[in-house]
């Protein structure tokens, strides 16, 4: 009985225990939550009344601002000031400001050129087509500006300092802009100052810009039309959003600008990309910052969490008490209690060995935030990019990079990459430039790291250097390319020389006829000679026959040596039609001696094509030799022999192509026309095709062969047009 009543007298004390411990620290909780719901309640209250009388203070420093600037005397005054002088000047909330004047388009090359002499660099009028971006950081997405009869460029801004954050705005055309556009024209057609949408700087705050539009003669037009026709230029001043109000930090207040009853851009730094946030806070106070004096065409709010933030210290306190009764009840109890403990080191000692496999992998991880900074780098990171202090900097201010080639120019990947938030390898042939401008190659995945609400919190980036072994592949396959390309040219030239073979009775005949007509006319010339009294005019004509005569003897032994020669080729713009009457002229006597006749229909003002003229020739003399051959071979030799050769443009490429009369190619031979060693002739090797459409196919063209409904064959050659070469912007497909 004693026993018992001893358990039941301390199970009593033990419950009381709890419950006094229980109550004492929710009337605690409680009473702390009272006191912050005073103290953030009066203290939201005396922002909004300083906010209030500030921004109309703010705006009317602001208006006359920019009426200096807007005058030429004190804008000239404004630009003779240094950038200690600026900053001392003006309230810390203007980032910069400056007269921009119009340009008209008929003046717009001087414009660049001044500009580019001012500044020592190359300025031209550019204009952004990224449609998403809210910061203009993206290189690729700069162009120079589209013909239109006026601009305002950016040229004219004070601070002018390289760190400046809108040195790389430099050119923008303010008038076709999406955020400064519409601003620039309302302000010149009403005559009042405008503001800009809101936009972000490149280090992510948020910013806002006033226009005042300057006309002629410093006097503002009375009506709308005048005020355009008369529009000089407009004087512009960027603000800096979250200097513009005196909000106290790390009291969780935010600053919303809405337009149109839809929250368009958050400018507290808290908040500021956490936009699906921003509904759940609303259920606290809200309380509009709009001046009294002047208009807005936004609506300025300052807003203060209410319930999410009260009730989040009540479950943190609840919490609290939570985790020390389960410390009494866990870790305090008895040593002869059951039970198992929370397993505290296992979990340690798992974020510890995490930690030491990140710092022992051989692959570089980075992990990004959303704002682009960086967070972590493993030390492999920081060795590849020679930069040991990688942890902290923003992506934007870094010295190494990593880039890909894209229509042979030089492009960010990790911009792109983040643009898409989706997991990638990077693009073939990615390469990293490091701190000390060193590039090597690298291969590499991009990952977006969710949140707790599926949304993208932060990218985590691994890459590895490719390493001497690919590296050293890779230039045992160039070499290699480049042995065959040596073999294949080589292979060319000996079917060349194999086709002389061919073409050798006909080729005496070339060289033959002129050098009897060389034996006549010296002959006749002697006869003259003979004569008591010559006639030098007869004598003359028959000397210059002969000179003639040899050159044109001359001329075949130079085109048959070229033929035969062993030079690299040399690509280079050449006329399709020039390489076909060149061809024919070469195989005229073959032709003649077969009684082939020969019919051609060559387009006029061809574009040029880049080709080897000799490789082209011998492309098509081969397609010419097998167009004789094959009629050749025909059951009626009778009939006569005809080739119909070619020239057409077709979009942006130019086709040759050689037609005859023969029997045609069999069907169960026409799609190995091309193989390697196969030929349907019994004395023939089977790569006079196979080598013209490799040498085709090397400088980007395209060799086909088809039978033609009437009869006979046709082989044609589609060559891509040189570059400048007067294309059709269509091409046919």
């Amino acid at each position: 009985m004693t026993n018992i009543s001893a358990l039941f007298d301390g199970m009593r004390r033990s419950i009381v225990t709890r419950l006094l411990f229980w109550l004492l620290g929710a009337s605690l909780g409680y009473a702390l939550i009272a006191q912050t719901v005073s103290y953030r309640q009066d203290g939201f209250q005396q922002t909004i009344q300083l906010n209030r009388t500030l921004l109309d203070s703010q705006l009317d420093y602001l208006e006359l601002f920019l009426g200096q600037i807007a005058d030429p005397a004190s804008n000239s005054r404004l630009s003779k000031i240094n950038n200690h002088q600026f900053f001392s000047g003006h309230p810390p909330f203007i980032v910069a400001a400056g007269l921009q004047v119009r340009v008209d388009t008929g003046n717009r090359d001087t414009f660049e050129d001044q500009q580019s002499y001012q500044s020592r660099s190359t300025f031209l009028i550019r204009e952004y087509r990224d449609q998403n971006s809210e910061t203009w950081a993206d290189s690729s997405a700069w162009f120079p500006a589209a013909a239109r009869s006026q601009y305002i460029p950016l040229a004219a801004l004070y601070p002018n300092q390289p760190s400046s954050p809108l040195n790389y705005l430099a050119g923008l055309d303010l008038m076709s802009d999406r955020f400064f556009g519409a601003a620039i024209r309302a302000a010149i057609s009403g005559g009042e100052v405008r503001q800009s949408k809101p936009f972000r700087y490149r280090d992510g705050r948020p910013g806002l810009a006033f226009v005042k539009a300057t006309y002629q003669d410093e006097v503002t037009p009375g009506t709308t039309e005048e005020r355009i026709a008369r529009a000089n230029g407009a004087a512009v001043v960027f603000i800096d959003m979250d200097k513009l109000f005196n909000i106290p930090e790390n009291n969780g207040m935010q600053l919303l600008i809405e337009r149109e009853g839809e929250v368009s851009l958050p400018a507290t730094t808290e908040d500021r990309l956490q936009l699906s946030s921003i509904p759940a806070l609303l259920t606290g106070q809200q309380q509009t910052l709009q001046p009294a004096r002047h208009s807005l065409p936004y609506r300025i709010s300052l807003l203060q969490p209410g319930f999410s933030w009260d009730w989040l210290m009540l479950v943190a306190t609840l919490i609290l008490l939570f985790v020390i009764a389960l410390y009494h009840r866990v870790f305090l109890r008895p040593s002869g209690a059951t039970g198992q403990n929370i397993p505290f080191q296992i979990v340690e000692q798992a974020n510890y060995l995490e930690r030491q496999a990140l710092q022992a992998m051989d692959d570089a991880v980075l992990v990004i935030s959303i704002r682009r900074q960086i967070i972590y780098a493993n030390p492999c990171a920081c060795t590849l990019t020679n930069d040991p202090v990688l942890q902290g900097k923003l992506l934007d201010a870094v010295d190494f990079g990593i880039f890909h080639f894209r229509n042979e120019r030089r492009v960010h990947t990790l911009p792109r990459l983040m643009e898409r938030k989706a997991k990638a390898p990077f693009p073939d042939d990615s390469f990293l430039v490091d701190s000390h401008g060193t590039a090597c190659e690298i291969e590499g995945e991009f990952t977006p790291l969710g949140d707790s609400t599926s949304n993208t919190g932060h990218y985590l980036i691994t890459f590895r250097h490719v390493g001497p072994m690919r590296q050293s592949m890779s230039a045992a396959l160039k070499a290699c390319e480049s042995q065959l390309k040596k073999h294949q040219d080589e292979l060319a030239r000996i079917a060349r020389i194999n086709t002389l073979g061919e073409m050798s009775s006909g080729v005496a005949h070339e060289i033959n006829q002129p050098l009897s007509a060389i034996m006549s006319y010296n002959e006749a010339c002697l006869a003259m000679m003979d004569d008591a009294n010559p006639d030098p005019v007869l004598l003359r004509i028959s000397l210059v026959s002969s000179v003639k005569q040899a050159n044109r003897a001359g001329q075949i032994i130079r085109r048959l040596r070229e033929l035969a020669s062993r030079k690299q080729p040399v690509v280079a713009p050449l006329q399709i039609n020039d390489a076909l009457l060149s061809a024919l002229d070469l195989t005229k006597s073959e032709l003649n001696t077969r009684d082939v006749i020969v019919t051609t229909d060559l387009a006029q003002d061809l574009p040029y094509i880049l080709a080897d003229s000799i490789q082209l020739e011998q492309v098509i003399i081969n397609l010419i030799k097998n167009a004789v051959d094959a009629m050749t071979d025909k059951a009626a030799p009778s009939e006569v022999m005809r080739i119909f050769a070619y020239t057409e443009r077709r979009g942006r490429h130019v086709r040759l192509g050689i037609r005859d009369n023969g029997t045609g190619i069999p069907e169960n031979i026409l799609p190995h026309v091309f193989d390697p060693f196969y030929s349907s002739k019994s004395e023939g090797m089977g790569l006079g095709l196979t080598i013209s459409q490799s040498i085709v196919e090397s400088i980007g063209g395209k060799l086909a062969a088809r039978n033609l409904e009437t009869g006979g064959a046709e082989f044609s050659v589609t060559l891509p047009a040189a570059k400048g070469g007067n294309a059709d912007e269509k091409e046919e497909q």
